[in-house]
């Protein structure tokens, strides 16, 4: 169950609607697991509001490590469970095809859809940045996410 101050401090989605990105699930718990999840995919953070944060994933440089698709699920846990920010030297790239590991920045925010009771969309925004790169971020957080379950 949701407050009226979670009500308060959301923004009135706009524009169109990707289906997997909607929820009813409470605010702070989807803000909690989108957190999480950004931190375990090495992204940095900044928290413009408690519903909207402003997000850079660096651009790959030659001699980083990186996480292996496959090990997204472990990192992101342990990041989580010690409560420690990944650096640039465990932020996830896709492969080559997919994602040119370029730098991206993106916003991340939680809306309220108009007329819908306690009915959520998590806003995925590019504002820098390859499109491939920030296609690849904008997929990987919403699975991971699994909003729509």
């Amino acid at each position: 169950m949701t407050s009226n101050s979670d009500h308060i401090a959301l923004d009135t989605h706009r524009g169109a609607i990707d289906q997997t990105t909607i929820t009813t699930q409470p605010p702070l718990r989807v803000m909690n697991k989108v957190d999480g999840i950004l931190r375990g995919m090495g992204i940095e953070i900044q928290e413009e509001s408690r519903f909207r944060y402003r997000c850079i994933r660096p651009k790959k440089l030659m001699d980083d490590s990186t996480i292996a698709n496959g090990d997204f699920e472990r990192s992101s846990n342990d990041a989580q469970t010690r409560g420690m920010e990944c650096s640039t030297q465990c932020t996830l790239y896709g492969s080559a095809t997919d994602d040119p590991a370029d730098e991206v920045r993106f916003s991340v925010e939680l809306t309220v859809l108009a007329g819908l009771n306690d009915t959520y969309s998590l806003d995925i925004r590019r504002l820098k940045g390859s499109l491939k790169s920030y296609k690849y971020i904008y997929d990987t957080l919403r699975e991971h996410a699994e909003l729509s379950r």
